[in-house]
């Protein structure tokens, strides 16, 4: 809102300045309409009787207050012209109230005498339209009385303007003064208009209270303050109920006071900067008349300016039940006086707690047939201002956090509005659906049923709601008695707004972390928001409403039925299906651009959607669109530098992020975005570090100049790295509270019950412990997961096992709370803990946030149905196990595994697999979909249907190929299509997911101590004491069940897919020549004695530490180089520089980059490299398998105990390996414990390797273990697909055995 308007009125969007109204007629300032005094009644003086005289007197004082009036109107006017054109020193716009308010004109007047101060008749000229007159703002209150100031002056004072005309008396013989003769404008108008009404004032003896209220306004209009402030408190003087104390103060009697006068008076005070009085003032008006809007409106928006909103929600909601309770007793005295007449035949006793408000309307003894139909003891032609102030309130309360009370006030704005108020905004709700359906249903029939699908509307068809609602012309029945035009479309506007802004509160406690459980959440969902802003938008078209439509459309996953989608779709995207809630979302963000050209929130979505559909051209377009309107639009920066950086422009994607987290310091997800891409190109320059952790971890920081310093020398945390570190330990600690109260509003004893749980006091006592405790939430949804799988098992027992018969309701899904919203996930995201320097406990409850978040929304979704899956038939005699991924095309998994799905043996177990992203046309993806037994194109499936054909498949065990990468489809796993469900080779580390039953590892990968101590994860008692929310035990980190494999878990296929697979086996000798032929190719210009020093891993897994130790080998190791990948090419330069930095110039030098080769060339050449240096901190995992084929020996460090990733070379290694003493030894001198050893071993290594010749052959231990590698490839487990394969379906048939028999705990092949 603009800083002030015109006097003292709510709502008046945008207006240029504080002291005008904003839509009166502009007047033609002519001299005569200007001098338009009340006709010369000189004839006057000429009457003889002195009643007549007195009569006329009173006429000629109203013909003055009729003229003073308009002079005053075209005062305004004229101002405001002057505004319009610019001839006016322009003040600064502020959000809130004006810097002056208006007082407000004389309202109720009589002019039946000079000194009447009644204030009950309201004469037709006097502008009583709140509209005409705004200038207020959004109002709350606290205070007590209010006093009179002793500046008042006497009765004696002059009130007058410079203007001196004739002397007026009783006759009042006829004048013009001189000065408006010569200066014909509204200004001097105004000015002898002052002077006449002061001259009747002091004729009156100061009592004609009209006269003197419309002085004090020509006073404020023409910015005569002090003389305003005069005139308003002679009104006040006059008052007989006002007391004078002995300090020459004044109280006022609340019985007759002129409410007028006083917040006229606050009015003027607030424009001499005396804000406290005027407070006092304004307070006392609304004391005394709580239906005065005037000073209401002017009061809270000074509450507002001063930031104090929770006074000026206060305040609103003292006028509300103030003019609730008027009302009522209203009706309460009607219907006793009819329960007492003779005629009435109605003996119901009154009791308004028990009747709707229709019947206390119709007890209304008004005369105005809509009194009160607001509910509140208005008139219906004020309802407009009545939900004004309720808005308001609803804004302060959203601002303040309270979602709850601001949906409150929303409901109760737009039921006013709508004429609603006796049925509710579930009503109103039902009618917009109504319209849209064949036929109307209950109230109770479409409410809270998740199984309905919403009602998909293209954007002209939406605009047509309140014509259909509202018939027949679609007016809202509520404002019919506003009385002006201009007031209608302002209380429309603010009905549409009201819609809109409970629609976005039901919509954030849908689909996003409500801050509590108990906060607002929707009537039911997708289905009845959707209603919401439909109406919101056929009322005010809004690309604010079009942005959070499209947004809530974009989530929908079924079609629209024909009839709400008929027109032909013309230029739709490659896989949007026409009707579809992606098709609709673009149609709507479209139709809100079409509004506003330059809506960057509009772009930003519309990008984020067309990313999402795989458009990423399109999607950095908009972003960009959304930059050009709004250059620190935070979220459309970060975006923007989340695209680029996935079309691999690293260098902009950090332009952006920095620019984004300039606009926004504290915006996470720049923070963090940033400096994963200064990370990802090694530029450290002011990374700093973290503090007071394990040993092992961020030994090195790097200051703001990119120098080294220890961390062991400094207890202070410092850099960007630190910021990212604090930002997950703030989410965290907020995310422990997440449904934090849920369990008030269960009874325990049900609850269980609901689970298929008996009730016991132990259970009962155990669930009631959670109440109020971290993680409460999180229990209760782990609780519901756990009794659904349950419910599974035991539909599974009866029907195949026992035998018995089962019954609809036992297949009946556990529901989740409907106060439980959908929590957020952290912005360091699981995969991001690879390479984040956190704690175990960090990244447990990172991978148990995504977790929870994914089932809630699961649990939440349209489509999931009310009953359980129905488990698969037992295996005949194979198991159906499914493979679900997005990597079934040219990429790490599908080389690793692209043969293991053909190679189960068909009795024992059937592969089906189901590829969630389009072929691209790769060799893997086409032997995959040859040898699989049944192959599923599931890459324009929606997540129901792909669910529907795991159901349908009978599929037993379920693996999760994906984890928490990039395209995974973990709804799927959360909706608990399969009994068994297991994870393994797409995410090195836990899920912390309730439908993760299983991860596949080995004892290396996932040392025993890092699992949580109690792991049945069987039934619910089991769950119930899991401790997978203790934080007692900080240090464990896996709470799924672990399969440990025999040899190394990791499966590749290279014995079958590599470049040299198929070729002849080459003798020792004969690689030794090999070998040496491809370095002289790669690296012409080496020493033959120089050692070849290697990493091949993205250049993201390098950080300080492990760089400094490379280089201290360098540094160490004269005849050394240092082979890295362009991986990516900015990060070469960050590392020279570095390297130049840290070491000189000599040690930098010997740091060589190649480009990144194609799979085939990339495997051939890593034979090349005299021994592989891994990076500790995140290793090489698929690299790692590939030089090992190669025959190059491997060094890595497992750092850490907890991170799977960072112990991963250390088992495939292993595995690489042969048996026995050989394998024993090579496995002690490559796998070391400390960075001191990892640096020392590697000195020791390249020191003893030796060429004595140009011909490849070497003497030194490097040399025996690259021999052995090397001839141990085709019988080492690491090669053996086909033992893999069979390990793993014995792992199969035991998980299998164990779910059928209802046992739980880890399986060791």
């Amino acid at each position: 809102m603009s800083q002030g308007e015109a006097p003292s009125w709510t709502y008046r969007p945008n207006l240029p300045d504080q002291i005008f109204p904003g839509h009166h007629p502009m007047p033609n300032f002519d001299a005569e309409s200007l001098l338009a005094i009340p006709e010369n009644v000189s004839a006057v003086a000429a009457l003889s009787n002195q009643k007549d005289l007195e009569v006329a007197n009173v006429r000629y004082s109203e013909q003055i207050l009729i003229w003073a009036h308009r002079v005053y109107m075209n005062l305004l006017a004229f101002r405001q012209q002057r505004r319009r054109t610019g001839s006016h020193i322009q003040r600064p716009i502020h959000r809130y109230p004006p810097e002056r308010v208006l007082p407000q004109l004389p309202q109720g007047t009589s002019f039946r005498s000079r000194n009447t101060h009644n204030h009950t008749t309201r004469p037709s000229y006097c502008s009583t339209d709140p509209y005409e007159n705004d200038l207020g703002s959004y109002l709350d209150v606290n205070g007590n009385s209010s006093l009179l100031s002793s500046r008042a002056l006497g009765p004696e004072s002059d009130l007058s303007g410079p203007c001196k005309p004739s002397s007026i008396n009783s006759k009042h013989e006829s004048f013009l003064p001189m000065q408006m003769d010569r200066d014909p404008s509204p200004t001097a108008a105004a000015v002898c208009a002052i002077e006449i009404l002061s001259k009747l004032g002091q004729e009156s003896g100061w009592r004609w209270t009209d006269g003197m209220l419309l002085g004090g306004c020509l006073a404020y209009g023409l910015g005569e303050y002090t003389k305003a402030f005069k005139w308003y408190s002679k009104v006040l003087q006059c008052d007989p109920k006002l007391v004078e104390s002995p300090d020459r103060r004044y109280s006022i009697d609340p019985v007759s006071s002129n409410v007028e006068a006083i917040s006229n008076l606050a009015a003027t005070l607030l424009s001499l900067d005396r804000r406290q009085e005027a407070e006092e003032y304004w307070l006392r008006s609304v004391q005394l008349r709580p239906s005065y809007f005037e000073a209401v409106e002017h009061l809270v928006g000074m509450y507002c300016e001063d930031h104090r909103g929770r006074e000026a929600v206060q305040l609103i909601e003292f006028v509300e039940q103030s003019l609730q309770e008027a009302f009522l007793q209203q009706v309460r005295e009607s219907a006793s006086e009819k329960s007492a007449s003779p005629n009435s035949s109605n003996t119901e006793i009154f009791h308004p707690t028990r009747w709707s408000e229709e019947q206390v309307h119709n007890q209304c003894p008004n005369s105005s047939p809509k009194f009160g139909s607001s509910g509140y003891h208005i008139p219906s032609s004020d309802n407009g201002r009545m939900l004004s102030l309720i808005h308001a309130k609803g804004n302060m309360l959203y601002a303040l956090g309270d979602n709850a009370g601001a949906a409150k006030a929303f409901e109760n704005a737009i039921l006013i509005g709508s004429g609603q108020r006796q049925h509710g905004i579930r009503s109103l709700i039902g009618k917009v659906l109504s319209v849209f359906t064949k036929e109307t249903r209950s109230d109770r029939s479409w409410s809270n049923n998740a199984a309905d699908e919403p009602i998909l509307l293209m954007p002209q068809d939406a605009l047509e709601t309140s014509r259909l609602v509202f018939l027949p012309y679609g007016n809202l029945p509520g404002l019919e008695d506003v009385p002006t035009n201009m007031a209608r479309r302002a209380g429309i506007s603010i009905v549409s707004n009201s819609l809109l802004s409970l629609a976005k509160i039901y919509q954030d406690g849908m689909s996003s972390s409500g801050a509590t459980a108990t906060g607002p959440r929707a009537t039911s969902g997708v289905k009845e928001i959707l209603a919401l802003y439909y109406l919101s938008l056929s009322l005010q078209p809004s690309p604010s409403t079009a942005n959070n439509v499209g947004i809530l459309l974009a989530s929908v996953q079924q079609p629209a039925v024909s009839k709400t989608c008929p027109r032909p779709v013309q230029g739709l995207m490659p896989g949007v299906v026409p009707g579809s809630g992606i098709h609709l979302a673009l149609a709507y963000y479209q139709y809100g651009l079409n509004l506003d050209p330059r809506h960057a929130h509009l772009y930003t979505n519309l990008g984020s959607l067309f990313k999402d559909i795989g458009q990423l051209g399109a999607a950095i377009k908009m972003y960009e669109k959304a930059v050009q309107c709004d250059g620190n639009f935070d979220i459309a920066l970060a975006n923007l530098a989340n695209a680029v950086k996935d079309q691999g422009r690293i260098s902009d994607a950090i332009d952006y992020y920095r620019r984004a987290v300039t606009a926004n310091p504290d915006f996470a997800e720049a923070v963090c975005g940033l400096a994963n891409a200064l990370n990802s190109v090694c530029n450290w320059h002011g990374r700093g570090g973290v503090t007071g952790l394990s040993s092992k971890r961020d030994r090195w920081h790097v200051d703001g100049k990119g120098m080294l310093y220890d961390g062991y020398a400094t207890s202070r945390p410092s850099g960007w790295i630190e910021r990212v570190v604090a930002i997950v330990d703030k989410q965290l600690f907020q995310g422990e509270g997440w449904g934090r109260g849920v369990l008030q509003s269960l009874e325990p004893e049900r609850f269980l019950r609901d689970l298929r749980l008996l009730p016991s006091l132990d259970l009962i006592g155990i669930v009631q412990g959670w109440a109020g405790e971290p993680w409460e939430g999180a229990r209760v949804v782990r609780l519901i997961e756990r009794a659904t799988k349950r419910l599974g098992w035991r539909y599974y027992r009866n029907r195949y096992v026992e035998g018995s018969s089962n019954h609809v309701f036992d297949r009946t899904r556990p529901q989740l709370p409907a106060a439980l919203a959908v929590p957020t996930a952290p912005t360091v995201l699981p995969f991001h803990t690879f390479t984040c320097p956190l704690s175990a406990k960090q990244i447990r409850k990172i991978s148990q946030r995504n977790g929870l978040r994914i089932s809630c929304s699961t649990l939440r979704a349209a489509w999931l149905p009310r009953q359980i899956y129905e488990p698969p038939s037992p295996p005949g005699p194979h198991l159906n196990v499914g493979y679900v991924s997005s990597d079934f095309n040219n990429h790490p998994l599908a080389h690793l595994m692209q043969s293991v799905f053909g190679f189960h043996d068909g009795r024992r177990v059937k592969a089906t697999c189901y590829a969630t992203t389009a072929s691209d046309g790769s060799v893997h993806r086409q032997k995959i979909e040859r040898e699989a037994p049944i192959f599923h194109d599931a890459s324009s499936w929606p997540i129901d249907r792909l669910i529907s054909q795991i159901v349908a498949d009978e599929i037993h065990i379920l693996i999760n190929l994906n984890g928490y990468t990039r395209g995974a489809k973990n709804e799927v796993f959360a909706a608990r299509p399969a009994p068994v469900q297991m994870s393994f080779m797409g995410f090195a580390g836990t899920l912390g997911a309730e439908w993760c039953d299983y991860l596949l590892a080995d004892k290396i990968a996932i040392p025993p101590q890092t699992l949580r101590p109690s792991r049945q994860n069987v039934d619910l008692v089991d769950q119930m004491t899991d401790g997978n929310h203790d934080d007692d035990q900080n240090q464990w980190i896996y709470g799924e069940n672990v399969i440990f494999a025999r040899d190394t878990f990791f499966c590749c296929d290279h014995r079958q897919s590599a470049p040299d697979a198929q070729n002849p086996e080459l003798s020792w000798a004969e690689e030794q020549q090999r070998r040496w032929r491809m370095r002289k190719e790669l690296f012409p210009s080496l020493r033959h004695d120089t050692v070849i020093l290697g990493n091949f891993n993205q250049l993201y897994k390098i950080e300080p530490t492990t760089f400094r130790t490379w280089l201290r080998i360098l540094a160490r190791t004269p005849k050394a180089v240092l082979w890295l990948l362009r991986f990516p090419e900015l990060g070469e330069t960050n590392l020279r520089e570095t390297a130049m930095s840290w070491v000189g110039a000599e040690v930098a030098s010997r740091v060589i980059f190649t480009d990144v080769a194609p799979k085939h060339q990339h495997i051939s050449r890593a034979r090349i490299c005299d021994v592989f240096l891994d990076t500790p901190e995140c290793n090489a995992h698929t690299t790692a398998a590939d030089v090992l084929w190669s025959g190059t020996p491997l060094l890595t460090f497992p750092r850490y105990e907890y991170k799977m990733c960072s112990r991963m070379a250390a088992s495939i290694l292993s595995g690489a390996l042969p048996k026995g003493p050989e394998g024993d030894a090579a496995r002690r001198d490559l796998i070391v414990h400390s960075d001191e050893e990892y640096e020392d071993r590697a000195v020791e290594l390249a020191t003893d390797l030796f060429y004595p010749s140009d011909n490849g052959e070497g003497w030194g231990r490097l040399m025996e273990l690259r021999k052995i590698l090397f001839e141990n490839r085709w019988t080492s487990a690491l090669f053996d697909t086909r033992r893999w394969v069979r390990d793993l379906e014995e792992a199969y048939e035991l998980a299998w055995k164990r779910w059928v028999e209802g046992e739980g705990g880890d399986i060791w092949l």
